[in-house]
């Protein structure tokens, strides 16, 4: 599965989760979600892919990062709505990027070895 399935896959269960749909609306809840949504996908996503999935600007995303914090500490209702985006995000994130660690690893291990067998047969070659 490619990147940007994996990201659309998340946005798609955070979503389900919180009852949203993309789109232009403003309601005070709305946007919570949307809020919500972007910061429990940021973790894992550049603004661009939050931006894209939430049919917003790039800039909307950064504005949100900026006042997340003050959000969750004065924003009624808004630090729920984020710990149910965040464990839908992360379900499907979470384990892409473990997997993806893995096959870098698995990549790397590959050229180590690789490297290795060839100093080997460099160094047998003259010693002998």
């Amino acid at each position: 599965m490619k990147r940007k399935d994996v990201v659309s896959l998340a946005a798609e269960r955070a979503f389900d989760a919180l009852g949203f749909r993309p789109g232009k609306s403003r309601l005070q809840r709305t946007v919570q979600k949307r809020m919500a949504i972007a910061m429990a996908m940021k973790p894992y996503c550049n603004n661009y892919e939050i931006a894209e999935v939430l049919l917003r600007d790039r800039s909307v995303v950064y504005h949100y990062l900026q006042n997340h914090d003050n959000y969750i500490q004065h924003w009624d209702g808004y630090k729920e709505l984020y710990d149910i985006a965040k464990i839908a995000v992360t379900d499907v994130l979470a384990d892409y990027d473990i997997n993806q660690k893995i096959s870098l690893l698995e990549s790397q291990i590959t050229k180590l070895v690789l490297a290795r067998d060839e100093i080997k047969k460099k160094f047998e070659e003259a010693t002998s």
